[in-house]
């Protein structure tokens, strides 16, 4: 070997290996951490976005479901009028199983503006900030309001 080699292998620095594995043992840890938290945020928000387009759907069926509503009430024929409310009754059950629920008030209960709104505010006997009726029924999915009730309030 020449001198000029001898020298620089003097002047190298002495490397501690053990640190080293541990830095990158850490590095690799967080790497993987930060894989796995993407890995459930990524999964979260497809569940979200699933949700999201379930209620939607549902929505789409409210509609049917209310005009199936009216329809019971406006049905004078007896026979015809069971037939609607057994039809009611499971559309009800199937919307309940995919996680639907009704807000109803009933009269005197308290108004609450985040699960209902308000359709006018009257005089009346039941008391101011109470329900006097309930005008449409309200549905929660999930335990979110996706359609608040519309009552009339006491002033």
């Amino acid at each position: 070997m020449n001198k000029k080699a001898k020298q620089s292998e003097g002047n190298v620095p002495k490397i501690d290996w053990e640190v080293k594995a541990k830095e990158y043992e850490a590095g690799w840890k967080r790497a993987l951490a930060d894989l796995d938290n993407y890995k459930k945020d990524a999964e979260k928000r497809q569940m979200e976005m699933v949700q999201f387009l379930k209620a939607s759907s549902l929505i789409k069926f409210l509609e049917i479901y209310d005009d199936l509503k009216r329809a019971v009430e406006f049905v004078t024929d007896e026979q015809a009028k069971q037939g609607l409310i057994s039809v009611q009754n499971k559309f009800k059950d199937y919307l309940h199983q995919d996680g639907l629920d009704e807000i109803e008030f009933k009269t005197g209960d308290e108004f609450n503006p985040e699960l209902a709104e308000a359709v006018s505010y009257e005089e009346n006997e039941v008391g101011e900030g109470k329900v006097i009726e309930t005008m449409e029924v309200g549905l929660k999915y999930n335990d979110r309001v996706i359609k608040p009730a519309k009552v009339r309030v006491g002033k």
